[in-house]
């Protein structure tokens, strides 16, 4: 608190308080700054991220770190959150019951944005999506950024005078707080059990992704995922899915001995041209296609760009194969579907790497699809008892303190055709900064260690 009182400078009214700092933070704050818009800083860390950057750029305004000042939200008639704030703190949910606006940055963007929009969300795979359509777009000729929950903040894209597409990444965190947002196209790639520990049930969580298609031109729909197909939906609707696609949705055919995406009867592109691994990398390619057709792309370019992505870092991505055993790095697994998709995707003879902060799930569907498709489970974090009580006599269990106790023994367990998986199905905050940070720890310790 000490540093939280040297920062406050002790006015008790501001129209306008942003919450939370970190990137996000700093974008709003460059957004309202160059609005003319007055407001003040807080956050409940006493060094929150993006401080010093904050502290440089607005030396003269009001900020308030260590805890959220009553005086202020009492009087504020506005209030921007950062995702990572929790809408059910009490001094925001006061603000709220005395009638102020609670916002988030996406919210922001929506009101002074005149770019069109591609929106992408789901439990899993969007980031890879988000991805892909922007390549797609690029190779199209368009010029296209990428932002949100992925690199840069919505509102930092503002300032892209050249952009003739925005390709954002939204989390349920950020589509909380949005309600205006009009994307060109809306889609929601699958709903599994994610962040149950701030949002109230899995329903809830569904409802809040359902929000991106609620001002869509389109809809690309998941034809595959119970959630999506319950959520109402605007504009065309076109749909994605590993079975046979119907009529101009996209999907898989089969012809003689190979797999091919397809739309309605077309074939496309054989499976086997992917580089991306697996069920989840299908899936992500099938609708970044859906995506990219109803925005108007080239079906030619579009194939070619599929055709060359690999996928993302630290999302089931090889590090390497040493004595026949190979080793995938999958760190961007933070929920138990995620890790689920990735177990089904490697098949069989998986060593699996699990732990750290559960975020609540279906730990049932986890435990069978380590029983279906691993052979050991180690795991490690602050949960890993949870892990071990839901995984006991599905698998052979180890644990492990440290990244590198867990290669270890994954090395030692392994013989040739096993693959050993680093899918933790949780989050990593307990021992790490992130998931990059975790991933490049596994991808350190085994280059050392085995490769």
């Amino acid at each position: 608190m000490a540093l939280a009182l040297q920062e406050q400078m002790m006015e008790d009214a501001h129209e306008c308080i942003v919450v939370g700092l970190g990137k996000t933070g700093l974008s709003v704050a460059r957004h309202l700054h160059r609005r003319g818009i007055s407001f003040a800083m807080t956050d409940t860390r006493d060094q929150p991220p993006g401080l010093a950057a904050f502290r440089r750029e607005f030396p003269h305004l009001d900020i308030c770190t260590g805890a959220l000042p009553a005086q202020w939200f009492a009087a504020a008639n506005q209030i921007v959150l950062s995702p990572g704030v929790d809408t059910r703190n009490p001094a925001i949910q006061a603000a709220i019951a005395r009638g102020a606006e609670c916002l988030g940055d996406v919210e922001l963007f929506a009101s002074a944005n005149r770019v069109p929009v591609v929106a992408v969300t789901g439990s899993n795979g969007k980031s890879t999506v988000v991805q892909l359509v922007t390549e797609m777009a690029s190779a199209c000729g368009l010029c296209a950024y990428a932002g949100g929950n992925i690199g840069t903040p919505v509102l930092d894209l503002l300032e892209k005078d050249d952009a003739q597409l925005f390709v954002l990444e939204l989390s349920s965190f950020q589509l909380e707080s949005t309600w205006s947002l009009k994307p060109r196209i809306g889609a929601v790639l699958n709903v599994s059990a994610d962040h149950l520990d701030r949002h109230d049930s899995l329903e809830q969580y569904a409802e809040i992704k359902a929000r991106i298609y609620a001002h869509a031109s389109c809809s690309v729909v998941n034809r595959d995922d119970g959630f999506v197909m319950k959520m109402k939906t605007s504009g065309m609707v076109t749909d994605f899915g590993l079975g046979r696609p119907a009529d101009r949705g996209f999907g898989l055919l089969q012809r003689g001995m190979h797999s091919y995406l397809a739309q309605g009867d077309h074939c496309l592109l054989s499976t086997d041209s992917l580089k991306m691994q697996g069920e989840a990398g299908i899936l992500n390619a099938l609708a970044a296609l859906a995506i990219g057709h109803a925005f108007g792309l080239s079906m030619e370019n579009m194939c070619s760009v599929l055709k060359r992505f690999k996928g993302l870092p630290h999302r089931l991505s090889q590090v390497g194969e040493s004595r026949g055993v190979a080793w995938f790095n999958d760190s961007k697994g933070t929920n138990v579907g995620a890790s689920v998709m990735s177990l089904r995707s490697l098949e069989s003879n998986v060593i699996l790497l699990a732990g750290g902060i559960f975020k609540g799930g279906d730990l049932a569907g986890l435990r069978s699809a380590v029983a279906r498709h691993a052979k050991h489970a180690i795991l490690f974090g602050q949960d890993s008892d949870l892990l071990r009580q839901a995984l006991r006599g599905a698998v052979q269990i180890h644990s492990a303190d440290t990244m590198r106790d867990a290669v270890v023994q994954a090395q030692a367990l392994s013989v040739a055709g096993d693959k050993v998986l680093l899918s933790p199905a949780c989050a990593s905050f307990d021992m790490y900064e992130n998931y990059i940070a975790r991933g490049r720890d596994f991808e350190s310790c085994v280059r050392e260690l085995v490769l």
